[in-house]
């Protein structure tokens, strides 16, 4: 079950980048994008410099940049969430697969629900950041994670305290 949990933890982030793509496509493939005579200079500017056309899909860009710059403001701010939805998931898996699995060593039902838990968790707030709501439509998936994220914190420092201290803790 541990392993199922981090291995659902894996499914979310790749889940949470579909989103980000998704905007990609939906941002920098448009009409109102590709069409503008700043975006063709900077892709001939492009092709100039690395004899390669400009990527469809605007990269390098990543929210902040050139290209990201001149999407309007409604597409800008779409693409952005979805960046900053996946961006959270990613800064803050590491630390919960370790703790799921230190966890899991004398909890493992425990450390898994924790993980099933914290992946629902980002699932509902990728999906409430990519929302119209935006940045507030995150809310009720931030509580949830967060707190899955506690629990697994408090149980891993009990249990790594446990085994470094033996029968003094």
């Amino acid at each position: 079950l541990v392993l199922a949990a981090v291995g659902s933890i894996g499914i979310t982030s790749q889940y949470l980048g579909s989103l980000v793509m998704s905007q990609r496509g939906k941002c920098f493939k448009a009409d109102a994008f590709t069409k503008k005579a700043t975006v063709q200079a900077m892709a001939e500017a492009h092709k100039k410099e690395f004899g390669a056309p400009m990527n469809s899909m605007g990269y390098p860009d990543m929210g902040n940049g050139r290209y990201a710059a001149e999407l309007d403001y409604a597409s800008w701010v779409r693409f952005n969430n979805a960046q900053r939805a996946h961006y959270n998931m990613v800064e803050s898996a590491a630390p919960i697969v370790g703790c799921v699995i230190v966890a899991g060593l004398a909890h493992p039902r425990t450390a898994a629900a924790l993980g099933f838990a914290y992946s629902f968790g980002r699932i509902v707030y990728g999906n409430g950041y990519t929302s119209t709501a935006g940045a507030d439509g995150r809310m009720a998936g931030a509580a949830i994670s967060a707190l899955a994220s506690l629990v697994l914190f408090g149980i891993s420092i009990v249990q790594g305290l446990r085994i470094g201290l033996g029968s003094m803790f």
